[in-house]
């Protein structure tokens, strides 16, 4: 190819356009960087996410079906896996710029990776979901012993983000993880109803707004909610950081305008999705079920809000988190601080 060049090169040095536009060509085929080349003329930028439309997530969403991205001269990619582990995993193999994933799960993965925003704000919509023909022998949480819970499961490597949770919660009720029976589900409502229809599971453990649909169609009713106000739950680090924006330093130092594009798409769809009303917010994201747009519209009018304003780290779910990490004892190498995995410069700029 090198040689090729050369002789183009050759018979066109008359022409001063022609011989600035082959040597350049012929300097990238010599180091290697035809591949380079075609990176760089590159404009997606290509994101993993856990779904589709599971709600902590919505805001990414939203990015494309707002416009927001083509505003800013780009084009968001998004591809969609079972769980925030496996999004993770394959932003990590290189097949993506970013994850959004559970923040919990880079405290236990041991890789390196760092939050650069964060979409959630408060206490996470979580929900422990019995079968209805259950409902009269699993009545609290100490019932679960020796039951069937559905969970969404990581890896061999790393537990899911709702994994963590769910083993701190039961075992802050004297549970432990190792007298529950832990049930592979995919982090999908298809997921979720397949396992209680099917009656594979004995309980499921949820979000919001799939715990009020499997209510809502008779599937299920809820032993305990970590965002039901008149069944408070004592979890420690209950506002800890959760949905979170993720890449590694290695394409940070590479392509620093990556994170900087995504940042600006991510703040200007955050703006949005705070102000807008639930039914808007439904609308935009083109639900075709009926019945799963009154759920989530019901989920966004009960809740307090679940996004962040801005996509800023706030000291305080910094220290939940840390509480967080000390109760599903997890340590980072060298006990280094929570504030390792957050490089935060971009969404700190005005």
């Amino acid at each position: 190819a090198l040689r090729m060049v050369k002789r183009r090169f050759e018979q066109h040095t008359h022409d001063p356009t022609r011989r600035r536009t082959l040597r350049a060509i012929a300097t990238l085929i010599a180091m290697g960087g035809a591949g380079r080349l075609l990176a760089e003329s590159d404009t997606t930028l290509r994101i993993n996410i856990p779904g589709p439309l599971l709600m902590p997530f919505f805001p990414i969403e939203l990015i494309p079906k707002l416009g927001i991205d083509r505003q800013l001269d780009t084009r968001l990619g998004i591809r969609y896996h079972p769980t925030g582990v496996l999004a993770l995993e394959d932003m990590l193999a290189g097949n993506a710029d970013f994850a959004g994933v559970g923040f919990p799960v880079l405290l236990e993965h041991g890789r390196s990776v760092v939050a650069i925003a964060r979409l959630s704000s408060g206490a996470p919509p979580y929900a422990i979901i019995v079968r209805a023909d259950l409902a009269d022998q699993i009545r609290s949480i100490e019932d679960l012993r020796g039951r069937t819970l559905g969970v969404p499961v990581g890896s061999a490597t790393t537990k899911t983000y709702l994994q963590l949770v769910a083993e701190l919660w039961v075992s802050s009720h004297g549970v432990s993880s190792r007298q529950v029976r832990w049930a592979p589900i995919t982090q999908t409502y298809d997921g979720v109803y397949g396992a209680m229809a099917g009656q594979t599971v004995d309980a499921v453990f949820c979000e919001e707004p799939y715990s009020a649909s499997l209510v809502r169609q008779g599937l299920g009713v809820t032993l305990a909610s970590l965002s039901d106000k008149r069944n408070p739950v004592s979890v420690a680090g209950k506002n800890h950081l959760r949905a979170v924006i993720v890449t590694t330093p290695e394409r940070l130092r590479a392509q620093p305008e990556r994170a900087q594009q995504m940042v600006q798409m991510l703040r200007r769809a955050l703006q949005w999705t705070v102000s807008a009303t639930p039914q808007a917010i439904v609308e935009r994201l083109e639900i075709a079920d009926a019945a799963h747009r009154a759920d989530l519209v019901d989920a966004l009018t009960r809740l307090p809000s679940p996004y962040s304003g801005d996509g800023r780290f706030s000291e305080a779910e910094i220290e939940a988190t840390r509480d967080f990490m000390r109760a599903v004892g997890i340590s980072l190498p060298g006990n280094a601080d929570v504030k390792t995995l957050i490089d935060d410069r971009w969404i700190n700029r005005d």
